[in-house]
């Protein structure tokens, strides 16, 4: 979720439309509600925690086959007897 708010820190001087702080563009985390929201994923604003969480939840239902297809890796079953040669 994005808002705009006023992070004032009564600096002393007046408050005119150019103080950096008077207007703040602040992302907080769809799910935990930190202030800190770096990254959309399915529509959601997320911190890097609950990011973290949300990937692992996602790539954790994958096949093998799936995890080896997104990361870019090749991916061959070994044969049990070329396998068991070198023993």
């Amino acid at each position: 979720m994005k808002r705009i708010e006023n992070r004032c820190v009564d600096c002393g001087m007046p408050c005119l439309s150019s103080c950096r702080l008077r207007n703040v563009n602040v992302c907080y985390c769809d799910r935990c509600k930190d202030d800190n929201a770096i990254y959309t994923i399915n529509d959601e604003d997320l911190c890097e925690y609950c990011a973290d969480t949300v990937l692992n939840e996602l790539f954790d239902e994958l096949t093998i086959s799936e995890k080896a297809e997104a990361l870019n890796l090749t991916l061959h079953e070994v044969d049990g007897d070329d396998f068991r040669e070198g023993f």
